[in-house]
């Protein structure tokens, strides 16, 4: 089995429940909470993907790094889940962020994500606005992806 194959098939489970759960998430804030969604679904859609293969890379990239779950578990919290809630933008505004607050929020993929989310749903913009975000996001991605394939090897039996 390659290294690609191998690294696919770790992720695609997670990448397609977080699909799921993208959908119904979509669905309860239209129906349920009756947020208006005045963009495109399909954009929205393709744009949750590269977020998601973003996401699930950090994950992957931590988990190759350490030796144990428990280890990955503490450090994606501390690099990855407190950061992401702190800089995304969706408590606190980037712009009144401090300086270095705003260099780390253009770090990491939530505040571009945020920014397509809250364009979807409540300006109706598309690629055509949010293109620098979703370049973003594809960049990210793509880094991802060449690091954790880079780093990748596999553990010998012990």
């Amino acid at each position: 089995m390659s290294r690609a194959e191998f690294l696919s098939g770790k992720l695609l489970p997670y990448v397609a429940i977080s699909m799921i759960n993208v959908c119904v998430l979509w669905l309860m804030a239209v129906t349920m909470f009756h947020v208006p969604f005045k963009g495109s679904f399909l954009f929205f859609f393709s744009a949750s993907i590269l977020f998601i293969l973003c996401t699930t890379g950090i994950g992957l990239l931590i988990s190759l790094l350490v030796q144990t779950q428990m280890a990955a578990l503490i450090i994606t919290m501390v690099v990855a889940m407190i950061p992401t809630i702190l800089f995304s933008g969706l408590l606190v505004p980037v712009a009144s962020l401090s300086q270095g607050a705003q260099v780390q929020a253009h770090l990491l993929p939530a505040m571009y994500y945020t920014n397509i989310v809250r364009g979807s749903f409540l300006k109706g913009v598309g690629a055509d606005v949010l293109w620098s975000d979703l370049l973003a996001l594809a960049l990210f991605a793509a880094a991802m992806s060449a690091l954790t394939y880079q780093l990748f090897s596999k553990r010998p039996k012990t």
